[in-house]
């Protein structure tokens, strides 16, 4: 489910301003809006591969709770945690051009490989299980709802595999109400297009939002539009409940990990963060 874009990118800088609670037995960072809730609704953030070990996913919910006036949950949900902030050097490392005559380069390259698939190989492993907890959890964000509220699910990478198969489930086992209102997911992974995201359509079709770079090797531009038109076939018009929007010169992982200096990726980034607060105050407020 993993590719080299899946552990590159940047660390960013800022000031959290939320805190950590523990809900549901989980270690969770909440961001609430600084000023009065305008919305008693309620969205799950779950991360990439990275977890509670990248500020950045903290810093983005903060953004999420400021502009739509909701509380955004961030549960370190990941077995065994996220992969370390060591991996994006390694991957820099790997990425690097080495010649063939540099021996300590080719040393260098060969060791941040092996320490690579020391990290990545277990982490798929401990993984494989997670979505139980995952749903776990968002059954008692929903059923620990405000009155009026409503429920709203963003999945980056890994998290939107999380996110997606999270639209297609009931509020509680065996139900027939909707456990998501919403749902955005930016570069999701380790689905299979358009069969996973018609299948969960079908379920409750929970309105989506997908941003995507156009370079992404996970969900490439015609795989966008397979999934397009799957819900166009099913559904009909999809002004209310489908987007996808892909952004140029932008490959997997932008939206949470693009790199400042890189003018194209960042603005792109931001655009991503306004998709998702347009989406949700939609069709959560």
């Amino acid at each position: 489910m993993s590719c080299p874009e899946c552990f590159t990118g940047a660390i960013h800088q800022g000031k959290l301003l939320g805190a950590e609670e523990t809900i549901a037995g989980i270690k969770t960072y909440v961001a609430r809006s600084s000023s009065n809730l305008t919305s008693n609704s309620t969205i799950i953030f779950i991360t990439d591969a990275f977890g509670f070990n990248l500020i950045n996913s903290k810093l983005l919910a903060d953004q999420y709770a400021a502009k739509i006036g909701c509380t955004v949950l961030v549960p370190d949900i990941i077995p065994g945690g996220g992969v370390p902030l060591d991996t994006l050097t390694l991957m820099e490392s790997i990425g690097k051009p080495v010649g063939w005559f540099d021996i300590r380069g080719q040393i260098q390259r060969i060791f941040s490989f092996v320490r690579m698939i020391s990290i990545v190989i277990p982490f798929a492993i401990r993984t494989r299980n997670a979505f139980p907890g995952i749903l776990a959890y968002a059954r008692n964000a929903r059923a620990n709802l405000s009155p009026g509220g409503r429920l709203g699910a963003a999945g980056f990478c890994w998290g939107g595999l999380q996110t997606v198969k999270l639209s297609q489930e009931p509020a509680i086992e065996g139900g027939n109400a909707q456990l998501l209102d919403a749902h955005f997911t930016a570069h999701p992974s380790g689905l299979k297009v358009p069969d996973d995201y018609l299948k969960a359509a079908k379920a409750f079709h929970v309105p989506i939002s997908i941003a995507v770079g156009d370079e992404d090797r996970f969900l490439s531009e015609k795989d966008v539009e397979l999934i397009e038109a799957g819900y166009r076939q099913e559904f009909g018009p999809l002004e209310n409940d489908f987007e996808a929007v892909v952004y140029p010169k932008c490959g997997h992982g932008f939206a949470v990990r693009a790199e400042a200096s890189k003018a194209v990726e960042n603005d792109a980034a931001n655009q991503a963060v306004m998709q998702a607060v347009q989406w949700f105050k939609r069709h959560l407020n």
